[in-house]
């Protein structure tokens, strides 16, 4: 069946699947009769399905402490053998059933409250010893003469006291020795500097503490996670069944993260931390310790090796030992690993809060992101990086879990709770690769006309924009090394509620880096180019022929870079070849220029072109980069998203602001599908005018004769 015909067949009545799920946890009905009339009523508002959990509110016993019922909370969160907790799986399993009955799709949320990670509390129950770890940075700014400063409590790793230079460099080329006791840090600094920054580094377990108010675990290590593997997802299949259970769609998890300022409501550090864990000692330098201050501070050292050292290491620990393993088993019993990270908007809290977000993203069979505002956000970051991990490890789905739960956003913008906002939210993400949307929006079961239009409209969208793979002649390097090493962990919050392409309250280079970052997409985004990211890692792992790289199912013209950090060995000869292949790319230039560069443009200058982040797009159609669709006007607040299949080409066209009409070139005979299920045809002899709606998408489809490869 040709592509056009199935999308009009489909479009009808969209599979539940396409449709967006409730999150309610374990608030779903406890009896036959309850839960028949709940699913009708879902039903008639178009729910594609729910997001559930497992979980037991136990009656208060006489004269029961506040602490022991918590802990008696705690332990019927998943778990078995009294009468309420058999009774809550027998429930949970009968409203499964009834769910699977009707078509209807069924995820599982791994945690009691989150972050996941601590199974309720059950993952550091008899393992106190494993609760999440930090490398702590104890410092203070001191004159010469002698002083003191209170010792941590945890292990002293390293300390000594550095001159700090007149444009405020810690210099560590000279230090100077300081002595701890049980209780204090004392020195006796000369006067042959003005200045001394004073630094104790100790490693400890991190005051980091969830929802449930219990201590979070350290994810970082493979045997944490097989507990909470353990704990939650093997609990599952034991009491819904290898058949039910294979049927799940997704585990979703929900913000696991990494000790940092700002990652949790129940954080109580006051020094600065970064990620650690015991096997960081291994895989790092053996002379790591003597360069923490390289982490923590600009150094007149090699701080930005160190940098990328560190937080390439605990990337690694943290993707291969708990996002590896849980999307193991996911695949292993037939179903996915979804959910979302927490801090996904700006490269710094990317670092700080989970290390690597694409890195991560590549081992989700569902990779996800966490859209907490409504409408008209500017930043683009967390979606294109879920889309590209799954465009790039064809992954078929991307997940937002979407709500109203911020009052405003970064730019302090009123984000109000509306259905016009919501559904202008929903077509922002999919054009932006999201497919699937598992929703916090407030949920009543009663008959909603908004809320089955929101159902519809949603998955006619995912069914059109799931179509098919994905076309865009750009692909964007993330500038992650560059990152790494300009970040420093600081020992307050650093970025404000809401979303933002810049992290505010960090150093001013990585401010710098993370707006050209931002600039650049979002004026590729403007513009109607799209792209791709990669990281390093993916980049070693394409092909390219003809000047064109391969990544599988798609392929581009473009390679954008940005001149922030010398590449790793394996991306450098990748580049060489690349460009001895004909290759095109285009640099955007920061506030660093490398050696590499240089090198590289020297030796093919009409192959590279330089540009600012202003200037991207015009490099990019200098290379040989296409917009997806020629519009005659200039209108940034219309974006689109291309897709092809063996016989068509698919343009999901997303109008952000007031109604405009707009003039499309260059083609002929379309089909025009709307979101509401009306169709259209145009007949054109290479022109013609489109209506785009306020906040509203069209979804164009052309039929080809010649086959498109994919």
């Amino acid at each position: 069946m040709k592509t056009t015909e199935l999308l009009r067949e489909k479009m009808r009545n969209p599979e539940n699947f396409r449709r967006p799920v409730q999150i309610i946890h374990s608030y779903y009905p406890k009896t036959a009769a309850d839960t028949e009339a709940y699913l009708d009523a879902a039903q008639k508002n178009g729910l594609g399905g729910f997001v559930v959990n497992m979980d037991v509110s136990p009656k208060r016993l006489p004269d029961e402490t506040d602490e022991a019922y918590k802990k008696r909370s705690l332990d019927a969160y998943l778990g078995e053998g009294t009468p309420e907790t058999d009774a809550e799986w027998e429930h949970l399993r009968d409203f499964i059933d009834a769910c699977f009955a009707r078509g209807m799709e069924v995820w599982i949320y791994d945690e009691r409250a989150y972050p996941s990670g601590a199974a309720g509390h059950k993952v550091l129950e008899g393992h106190p010893e494993d609760q999440v770890k930090g490398l702590v940075c104890r410092t203070a700014v001191v004159g010469p003469g002698k002083g003191t400063m209170p010792a941590d409590s945890g292990t002293l790793r390293f300390a000594a006291a550095y001159p700090v230079t007149e444009n405020g460099i810690v210099d560590t080329n000279a230090q100077f020795d300081v002595v701890q006791n049980e209780t204090v840090i004392s020195w006796d600094l000369p006067e042959i500097y003005s200045e001394y920054r004073v630094c104790a580094f100790y490693t400890r377990t991190i005051n980091f503490h969830t929802e449930n108010k219990v201590p979070y675990p350290d994810l970082m290590r493979a045997d944490v996670t097989d507990r909470f593997i353990e704990a939650t997802h093997e609990a599952y299949l034991r009491h819904l069944g290898e058949e039910r259970s294979s049927k799940i769609t997704a585990f979703f998890t929900d913000e696991p993260g990494l000790p940092t300022h700002g990652c949790s409501s129940y954080f109580y550090e006051k020094d600065a931390v970064a990620a650690w864990t015991e096997a960081m000692d291994e895989l790092l330098p053996e002379d790591m310790p003597e360069h923490y201050a390289d982490i923590f501070f600009e150094t007149t050292g090699d701080f930005a090796a160190y940098r990328r050292k560190y937080w390439q290491c605990a990337a690694e620990l943290f993707g291969e030992n708990y996002f590896g393993r849980i999307a193991e088993w996911c695949g292993r019993h037939g179903t996915r690993m979804t959910g979302h990270l927490y801090g996904e908007e700006t490269l710094s809290m990317q670092i700080g809060l989970n290390a690597d977000l694409f890195g991560l993203m590549r081992h989700m069979q569902m990779p996800g992101v966490d859209r907490l505002y409504a409408s008209n956000p500017r930043d683009v970051t967390a979606e294109k990086t879920a889309s590209s991990a799954a465009h790039l490890y064809g992954r078929s789905s991307v997940m937002s879990e979407s709500s109203f739960h911020l009052e405003y956003n970064w730019w302090k913008n009123p984000e109000e709770a509306t259905h016009k906002n919501r559904m202008n939210s929903t077509y922002y993400q999919m054009q932006l690769g999201v497919t699937h949307i598992a929703s916090y929006y407030g949920y009543n079961p009663a008959p909603d006309p908004e809320r089955l239009e929101f159902e519809e409209c949603a998955a006619r969208a995912s069914l059109f924009c799931g179509t098919g793979a994905h076309s865009t002649d750009v692909l964007v390097l993330i500038p992650m090394n560059a990152a790494y090493e300009r970040f420093a962990p600081p020992d307050h919050k650093y970025w404000d509620v809401g979303p933002c392409t810049v992290a505010p309250y960090q150093p001013e280079t990585i401010q710098k880096l993370e707006k050209i970052y931002g600039e650049v997409l979002e004026n590729l985004e403007n513009d109607k180019l799209d792209f791709d990211l990669i990281d390093e890692s993916g980049l070693a792992d394409c092909s390219f022929e003809d000047g064109e790289i391969h990544t599988g199912c798609e392929s581009f013209r473009v390679l954008v870079l940005f001149d922030s950090a010398e590449p790793e060995e394996e991306t450098a000869k990748w580049i060489w070849s690349y460009l001895e292949n004909g290759g095109s790319i285009a640099v955007v230039k920061t506030d660093i220029e490398t050696k590499f560069i240089e090198r590289v443009m020297e030796k093919y200058p009409n192959q590279i072109t330089e540009c600012m982040s202003e200037t991207v797009v015009e490099n990019c159609l200098q290379m040989g980069a296409k917009p997806l669709l020629d519009i005659a006007e200039d209108c940034p607040q219309v974006r689109v998203r291309r897709s092809v299949t063996e016989d068509a080409e698919l343009w999901f066209v997303h109008n952000r602001s007031a109604e405009i009409e707009v003039t499309v070139r260059g083609v002929v005979d379309y089909t025009i599908f709307s979101c509401d299920g009306s169709e259209s045809t145009v007949k054109s002899d290479g022109e013609f005018r489109l209506a785009l709606p306020e906040m509203s998408a069209v979804m164009l489809i052309r039929q080809k004769a010649q086959e498109i490869p994919c």
